[in-house]
């Protein structure tokens, strides 16, 4: 069964949309603590061994990136709660996701899955004054990585590398733009928004089928 209702899966007309570039977050408030990484393979590294990078110092548990270092699909949310862990007990997050994008031809295995917090906050929210830092090493992962297009989920990911709230920027085409990069951007809602308010799915899906006829084909 898919992950919508059958009467949300029927195709419905998608209106023309113009692409949208992004506003550019703020500058960082502070300089680096350490030196960035300079490739995927080392910041793995130094997440894993808890270096001071932005996002990594909320709690004692850290959640490096996973998939592939190279990739055409770069899936960015706010917390390491997209991936079946027994640590982030959101095994519910993964299925789903994994069901979204397998809905437009997209195997989650072969995208890079990353977050702006890789230790998990006391909160469970990353806080609001730490984006511009966290906006920045995502975008120092972006480079890094250098995807064909994005899919980020949720409010959070959405403010901090966009600029905008996510109602204003979802349904429509966006791009990152960083260092010589134009980056087709998808914005969605997180999968624990739809688990938690299933009503939105099909404006969800409406957002993954533009996302796969304008990127995708």
């Amino acid at each position: 069964m898919n992950w919508l209702a059958d009467d949300a899966l029927e195709k419905s007309p998608t209106a023309p949309l113009v692409d949208t570039p992004a506003k550019k977050p703020a500058e960082p408030v502070k300089a680096p603590a350490i030196a960035w990484p300079i490739d995927i393979a080392e910041l793995r590294q130094m997440v894993a061994r808890g270096a001071p990078l932005p996002g990594n110092t909320y709690g004692p548990l850290r959640f490096p990136s996973v998939g592939p270092m190279s990739c055409d699909v770069m899936v960015i949310s706010d917390l390491p709660d997209i991936i079946a862990t027994p640590e982030t007990t959101m095994p519910l997050n993964a299925a789903l996701l994994h069901r979204m994008l397998g809905a437009v031809g997209i195997d989650v295995t072969d995208c890079y899955c990353t977050w702006l917090a890789t230790s998990m906050p006391s909160t469970a929210e990353v806080p609001e004054n730490d984006l511009s830092e966290l906006a920045a090493f995502m975008l120092h992962q972006i480079q890094l990585i250098r995807p064909t297009s994005l899919v980020m989920l949720g409010s959070a990911a959405c403010k901090a590398l966009l600029g905008q709230e996510l109602m204003q920027a979802r349904a429509e085409l966006r791009n990152v733009e960083h260092d010589g990069l134009n980056v087709p951007t998808l914005v969605t809602f997180h999968p624990r928004t739809l688990i938690a308010r299933p009503a939105m799915k099909k404006q969800a899906w409406r957002d993954l089928q533009m996302f796969a006829q304008r990127v995708l084909q």
